[in-house]
Parts: structure tokens; sequence; C-alpha cells
């Protein structure tokens, strides 16, 4: 009996910390300010330093990086955005596939996952299942016109800081991103 139950917490162990980390899989990036190879490569190996990040293509006709995320690596979208103005470039669009299970969203929904808060701004009633892809419309993530566009879908002041305030209910969490499908 005693196996069999250390069996059984054994597997729920281990399911329980993969499901933790298991939410992101990818995520595609438009930079810009690149113009040629050289750019390309620059931002390519400040990218490769992120310990989450598994794989790299880059289209370089459009300045897109498509990035394929470590399994059971927590992914921290900031530090994207902080290795690419590291090598002295810009985010002008991020999205990133992200997997739900059955979870019911409305406008300025508030979704919790790994310390962080995922605001959704302009969507409508839907439940996701499976790989959805998340656009992040936050300052820094997104191009100034398509920031200011969603800043004013919503009335919560959390999009001009990013940062828990009274408008959001997840107040314990460390950074609010706002994102729409």
């Amino acid at each position: 009996m005693k196996t069999i139950t250390k069996t059984i917490l054994s597997v729920l162990f281990v399911c329980i910390s993969t499901v933790s980390f298991a939410n992101f899989v990818g995520a595609k990036v438009k930079v810009t300010g690149i113009t040629c190879s050289m750019c390309s490569n620059s931002v390519h190996k400040a990218l490769s330093s992120l310990s989450f990040i598994e794989k790299i293509d880059v289209d370089l006709e459009n300045a897109i990086f498509n990035l394929t995320f470590k399994q059971g690596e927590k992914v921290i979208i900031d530090d994207i955005k902080n290795k690419i103005e590291g090598a002295g470039f810009s985010v002008g669009e991020l999205s990133a596939e992200f997997k739900f299970s059955g979870t019911s969203i409305s406008k300025d929904y508030h979704y919790e996952f790994e310390g962080n808060t995922y605001h959704f701004v302009n969507v409508s009633d839907q439940k996701l299942d499976n790989a959805v892809s998340l656009k992040f419309v936050d300052k820094g993530l997104t191009s100034s016109k398509e920031y200011k566009k969603y800043a004013g879908l919503t009335s919560m002041k959390c999009i001009k800081t990013g940062k828990p305030d009274k408008c959001c209910p997840a107040s314990s969490t460390k950074r609010i991103y706002h994102v729409t499908i």
C-alpha cells in the first residue's frame, strides 16, 4: 500500500510541477530598426542568452523572430523586451502562444499566472481551450499607435503603468500585462 501511495504522490507531483510552467509555448516578435543581417544577428544573440528560449527562427525580410520556449521553463515577457532593447532595437509587436484549458474570459478579465496578471482588453465573452495567440498591447510591447488604441478601450488605469493598483483585483501580482486576442 505504501508503494502505491508513493507512486501516486510522485505522479501527482510531477504533473503539478510540469503544468505550472507549461502554458507558454512560443512567441512571435516583430523587431523595429533592423536593417541588415548584422542587426538580426545582434538580436538573435541577445535572445539566445535567455534560458527559457529553446529555438529562434528569423524572418529577416520582415524582421520577425519566432521563438520556441523550453518546456518546463518560466517565460518572462519583459526579459524578451529588455534583451531586444539592450541590442539597440525595439519591439514593434509581440504575440505569444498560450495554452488554456476551459478558461472563460470577458472584457477586462484578469488571469493570474506565474506571479503575473494578464488583463484581457477588448475581447468578447468566450471560452479558451488549447493554444491561443495573445497579442500584448502594453507600451513597449507593441507600436505606439496600437498602445493608444487599446489604452482607450479600457477604463482601468493599470494599462498606463503595468503595475497593480486599485483598479485591478490581483494586487499581489508583480506585473500586469495587457493582452487581446
